[in-house]
């Protein structure tokens, strides 16, 4: 299965628990995200982040996901480093797809907040804004993370990223990797 038809069927997937009520909103991040907003470049994952609806646990959306796409779900705990709290990945072809929970992760709730619907690979999905992804891509700062921020920071409102920046407490990290 190529990422394309992995892309569809998670997406179709995910909006399905999305009207069924099991999550209220999620977004898409990651390097797929970017491909809204500059030149695509190759991954090979997913990512989303998810906001759960309140009468729901991560363990029973881990096993919805299992049963439902009858995939063999890895269910995470998060890091100080990224912020995360909540995460699960299951693979979808050869495609990994994550799935990231906003509990207690205030910048990922923000950045679905904040999305824009765009149309990636034939699909209408929310889709994190450049200022979001740039600070989502602060937090576990790859090599490609740091050329993926230096694309992005050309399609800011720049005096906007600085805010979220000194708010989230990475404008450090941030001008460390560009000139604002």
């Amino acid at each position: 299965m190529s990422i394309i038809e992995a892309f569809k069927k998670t997406i179709t997937f995910i909006d399905e628990i999305k009207n069924e009520g099991i999550i209220d909103d999620y977004a898409l991040i990651g390097g797929l995200a970017l491909s809204a907003w500059i030149r695509p470049r190759t991954t090979k994952d997913i990512d989303l982040v998810v906001v759960v609806s309140k009468d729901m646990k991560w363990k029973h959306i881990a096993s919805i996901i299992e049963t439902r796409l009858h995939k063999k779900i890895a269910v995470m705990k998060g890091t100080q480093r990224t912020h995360i709290k909540e995460k699960l990945s299951f693979v979808s072809g050869q495609i990994e797809v994550d799935i990231i929970s906003t509990k207690g992760f205030d910048l990922a709730a923000e950045s679905i907040k904040n999305a824009v619907i765009a149309e990636v690979f034939g699909k209408h999905v929310k889709v994190a804004i450049p200022e979001y992804l740039i600070l989502l891509k602060l937090l576990p700062l790859s090599s490609q993370d740091a050329v993926d921020i230096k694309a992005l920071v050309k399609k800011t409102d720049i005096k906007k990223l600085k805010a979220l920046a000194q708010k989230h407490y990475l404008l450090p990290r941030l001008e460390s990797i560009v000139r604002l």
